[in-house]
């Protein structure tokens, strides 16, 4: 019994890892972005004008 509940935990942390990670990777993708979207920004607003 306590292997069985052991594995149980396993899996547990596992998902949780795997959770933890997801909403990592789409806080990460957000802030890239973000940066992307303010640098296109700037550059049009600091452009040469002919």
């Amino acid at each position: 019994m306590v292997q069985v509940s052991r594995n149980r935990n396993g899996v547990r942390v596992k998902k949780l890892l795997v959770v933890a990670a997801t909403i990592a990777g789409v806080l990460l993708y957000r802030k890239v972005q973000e940066s992307e979207a303010r640098k296109a920004v700037w550059s049009q607003s600091t452009d040469t004008v002919d």
